[in-house]
């Protein structure tokens, strides 16, 4: 029994189609949940509501993101002390919140580059208000809890911009 090469190479042929189509599936299916490639998947989810156009996405995740903070800058102001965790919260919110109106432009003018950075600045100002919050043992608080929150929305937000088309 001889083995025909041209049936080899048809075999080769269709076999790497097959693993192509494959992935195309695959990368269609990534494309449909753009919140596969966030931490927190289910957060961003209930954030994106069903958006599968990662710029569209990403856009209304940073507006969910903006409209929270603007809710805790409210609530800060009115539990500030004079100094300590909130305090720093509240300072670290206005810098995220400029951040996150930088990061809107970033999306329409198409800078990925920029839009990255924002996100970042504004992830660490989350950092750093949840840090600020340890310091001064304000930890059983509901404010501390929903500054948790705005780091994991902050961070969803950088991980949809990953995918953002530039």
């Amino acid at each position: 029994m001889s083995i025909n090469p041209h049936m080899t190479v048809l075999g080769a042929i269709f076999l790497l189609l097959a693993i192509s189509s494959q992935s195309a599936v695959a990368l269609k299916v990534s494309f449909i949940d753009p919140c596969t490639v966030a931490d927190f998947p289910a957060l961003c989810r209930g954030t994106i509501k069903g958006q599968t156009n990662v710029n569209a996405a990403t856009d209304v995740a940073i507006r969910e993101l903006m409209k929270r903070t603007r809710h805790a800058k409210e609530i800060a102001k009115k539990e500030m002390k004079r100094d300590g965790g909130v305090a720093t919260c509240l300072s670290n919110f206005n810098s995220a919140f400029d951040n996150l109106d930088k990061a809107l432009t970033n999306i329409k003018e198409n800078d990925g580059f920029s839009l990255n950075i924002n996100l970042s600045a504004a992830l660490t100002d989350y950092d750093t208000c949840s840090d600020a919050m340890k310091e001064t043992r304000e930890t059983n608080n509901v404010f501390y809890k929903s500054a948790g929150v705005l780091y994991q929305m902050a961070d969803n937000c950088l991980a949809l911009s990953t995918l953002v088309k530039q």
